[in-house]
């Protein structure tokens, strides 16, 4: 099914860049789309996002694309469903389609289903380097590859490459951090304000799920919480949410009610852990006046990024909007976009979209 590798370079980066494939990636979970992202930003290729199994579904119905990075295990449509649902769809390009299962459970039986869902192959949780150069060394169109590159095109300064080893923040090891962050210093940075900025929601939701007695999401939280935890190098919160992963999986409510007030206390104290540290993107620099032609061609932008599932894109603008004084009405349809756009919620912030540049229209 696959081809044979290619050489690495000595520091196990891939000699090539592809800025012709196009890659969707797919993960419920915010920090693990950030980090791939980072991994996969030196290779220069277009990078789409979605943030479960039905949404993928749908950009792969709509788009063409090389290869699929897919969570395994996912609240809704699973890793395995989403695969089986798209080489079900007949047209022979869903089932040459490669897809690759990110799981952080290696185990034999997971590679089989893996395999029995109509994957190809499969990277392990926490990502990495060397493992990702594997995957797309092996996978990716040769003819679309651009070898012998004297740089790996990321444009990353040195600064942003630092040793960030004397950073003091309980219950993180930064170094097992930066090295997930392959050494990128402004990538670990978003990932631990990310991190940060959803602690207080994802551990609410982890309590919900307690008091309901739902065991698959449960199971689910507490999953995706290791995964997360083990990229910044919170490894202990990380081990904590890996043992009661397991009592999930074994059914055993007495012990996820025992230890799951000791893990959401070791969760919630890393948000003052990360606080000095985390980037505050609020905009702070003078404010530019309201311009509604601005404005409203910044939305037009912001809806084709949406269309395009451009992510980065859409950051860019949301950031231009945050530099209008817009007052209090605009500001709040402004702050609903920036929600929606990062918490990767495409067809909302369409909607959010549409209904500003209606309102700005029917004021013109």
């Amino acid at each position: 099914m696959g081809r044979a590798e290619h050489g690495e370079k000595e520091n196990g980066k891939a000699a090539f860049t592809a800025p012709d494939v196009k890659i969707l990636l797919v993960d419920d979970n915010r920090v693990n789309r950030k980090m791939a992202e980072g991994l996969l930003r030196p290779y220069q290729m277009q990078v789409e996002t979605a943030d479960g199994g039905e949404q993928a579904v749908e950009m792969v119905q709509n788009s063409a694309y090389d290869l699929v990075l897919m969570d395994y295990m996912m609240p809704g449509m699973s890793g395995a469903d989403t695969a089986k649902v798209i080489r079900g769809m007949g047209e022979e390009r869903y089932k040459k389609l490669v897809i690759v299962a990110l799981t952080a459970n290696v185990e034999e039986k997971t590679r089989e289903l893996c395999l029995e869902a109509g994957m190809n192959d499969f990277l392990a949780k926490p990502l990495e380097r060397r493992s990702m150069d594997r995957i797309l060394f092996k996978w990716l169109p040769e003819n679309r590859l651009i070898f012998n590159q004297k740089e790996s095109g990321d444009g990353q300064k040195d600064a942003e490459k630092e040793d960030l080893s004397a950073w003091q923040m309980d219950g993180i090891d930064v170094g097992i951090g930066m090295s997930y962050s392959d050494n990128d210093r402004a990538l670990y940075l978003e990932v631990l304000t990310d991190f940060a900025d959803n602690i207080e929601e994802k551990a609410g939701g982890i309590e919900d799920t307690v008091q309901e007695r739902d065991l698959t999401a449960y199971t689910l939280g507490v999953h995706s919480l290791k995964s997360a935890a083990r990229y910044l190098g919170a490894t202990v919160v990380a081990d904590m949410a890996q043992v009661l992963e397991a009592d999930a999986k074994k059914g055993d409510w007495e012990a996820i009610e025992r230890g799951t007030p000791g893990l959401l206390v070791s969760y919630r104290n890393l948000y003052q852990s990360i606080a000095p540290y985390r980037i505050d993107r609020t905009y702070t620099g003078k404010k530019r006046r309201f311009n509604r032609k601005e404005v409203h061609t910044l939305l037009e932008e912001l809806w084709h990024c949406m269309e395009e599932y451009d992510i980065d894109g859409g950051e860019e603008i949301a950031g231009a909007l945050e530099k209008y004084d817009l007052g209090k009405a605009w500001s709040v349809r402004r702050a609903r976009i920036v929600k929606a756009v990062d918490q990767f919620d495409y067809e909302a912030c369409k909607e959010e979209v549409l209904s500003w540049k209606a309102a700005l229209e029917k004021e013109s």
